[in-house]
């Protein structure tokens, strides 16, 4: 959610391609992560870690600012997979007999008519 507002905050005066400063609070994030860290499977930690590094990677384009060929939906599509990994392996490593998922959250897809009505 962070990520967002930061890119849509984004001043218009600023270039695109110019690293502009976010105010995004990443402690109770690294905090969340450090907890991982120290008590969870190695599966589990791994897991999270691959979402910490999808998550470093759209906030350096936030803070860079979109180029024109880049798409929200598609960069943000890579966190979202990595945290769904996440969900599955914590799931299924911490409630094998909970049954997967079939949806991660009740966000409408990126092609739903909500985002442009």
């Amino acid at each position: 959610m962070s990520l967002s507002e930061a890119e849509s905050a984004r001043p218009g005066s600023i270039p695109q391609g110019v690293v502009h400063r976010t105010t995004i609070d990443w402690r109770p994030w690294n905090e969340a992560l450090s907890m991982v860290n120290l008590v969870a499977d190695k599966g589990i930690a791994e897991a999270a870690h691959l979402l910490d590094e999808q998550i470093w990677r759209l906030h350096t384009k936030v803070k860079r600012g979109l180029l024109p060929d880049e798409n929200w939906f598609v960069l943000r599509s890579s966190v979202e997979s990595a945290q769904n990994d996440f969900i599955i392996t914590a799931r299924r490593r911490l409630s094998p007999a909970g049954g997967p998922l079939r949806r991660f959250s009740g966000r409408p897809a990126p092609d739903d008519p909500i985002w442009t009505s």
